[in-house]
C-alpha cells in the first residue's frame, strides 16, 4: 500500500516520462497520482491545493486521450489515425507549459510536506465520499444516461483510493471501476471520431463510428445490468 509521499514521488518520477512521449504510461502515470493525491487532501479536509491538482490532471487529459485511442484495441482507420497522431502533436506541444514549469516545482515541494492523516478527520471524509457515490448511483437510477454514469464512475473512483490510503478492503470499487473505465475509453473514442467525421468524408471511419456506437450500447446494457438499473435510456 503506497503512502503520500509514494505518491508524489510517483508524480515526480513519471513527468520526465510524460514530457519525452516515451510510453504512454507517462502521461496516465502522471494523472493517476494527480487524482490520488487529490483524494489524500479530501482525507485530510484541505482545499488547499486541489485546484493545482485539477488543473494537472485536466491539463493532461487531451492527450492521454489521444493516446488511449491510437493505441486502444480497435483498429483505425488511416484517415482518422493520421488525424489523431496529428492533434497528439499539437496537444504534447502544450505539454511542457504544464509539466516543466515552475508552477509544477513549487506544487511537487508543497505536496511533499503534507501531513499524516488524521484517523478521525479521514474516516469522515471517507463517509461523505461514499455518501456522495451513493448520491450519484441514485441519481443514475433515476434517470440513466452517458453523463450519470461517468459522473459515478468519477466518485467511485475516489472511494476507492480513500479506502487504499485507509488500507481497507476496495476490491469491488476497483472491478466495478475497471468496467465503467472501459466503457468510458469507449465513449471518447466516439466522441473523436464525430469530431473528425465533421470535418472529414471518409466512408471507413463512418463505419467504425456505427460499429462503436453498438458496441457502447451493448456495453451500456451490460452496466446497466450489473447496477440493476434500466437499459431503456441509454
Amino acid at each position: 500500500m503506497r503512502g503520500v509521499g509514494e505518491w508524489v514521488a510517483h508524480l515526480r518520477a513519471h513527468i520526465p516520462l510524460a514530457l519525452s512521449g516515451e510510453d504512454p504510461e507517462g502521461v496516465h502515470q502522471v494523472r493517476v497520482a494527480g487524482r490520488r493525491l487529490r483524494v489524500y487532501l479530501d482525507l485530510l479536509g484541505w482545499r488547499l491545493l486541489q485546484d493545482d491538482l485539477r488543473r494537472l490532471v485536466r491539463g493532461a487529459g487531451r492527450v492521454r486521450d489521444l493516446e488511449v485511442a491510437l493505441t486502444g484495441p480497435s483498429a483505425l482507420p488511416p484517415g482518422f489515425r493520421a488525424h489523431l497522431a496529428e492533434e497528439l502533436r499539437l496537444a504534447r506541444a502544450n505539454l511542457p507549459g504544464l509539466l516543466a514549469s515552475p508552477w509544477t516545482e513549487a506544487l511537487l515541494r508543497a505536496l511533499a510536506v503534507l501531513p499524516p492523516l488524521d484517523a478521525g478527520v479521514a474516516e469522515k471524509s471517507l463517509e461523505r465520499l461514499v455518501a456522495r457515490a451513493e448520491a450519484r448511483l441514485a441519481g443514475l437510477g433515476r434517470e440513466p444516461s452517458l453523463e450519470a454514469l461517468h459522473a459515478y464512475r468519477r466518485a467511485l473512483r475516489r472511494v476507492r483510493y480513500a479506502k487504499e490510503f485507509l488500507g481497507l478492503p476496495a476490491k469491488r470499487e476497483k472491478a466495478l471501476q475497471e468496467v465503467l473505465g472501459g466503457l468510458q475509453d469507449l465513449d471518447v473514442l466516439l466522441g473523436l471520431l464525430v469530431a473528425y467525421l465533421a470535418q472529414a468524408q471518409d466512408p471507413e471511419a463512418a463505419a467504425l463510428r456505427e460499429r462503436l456506437e453498438a458496441k457502447r450500447q451493448k456495453g451500456l446494457a451490460e452496466v446497466w445490468g450489473h447496477l440493476g438499473l434500466a437499459s431503456d435510456h441509454a
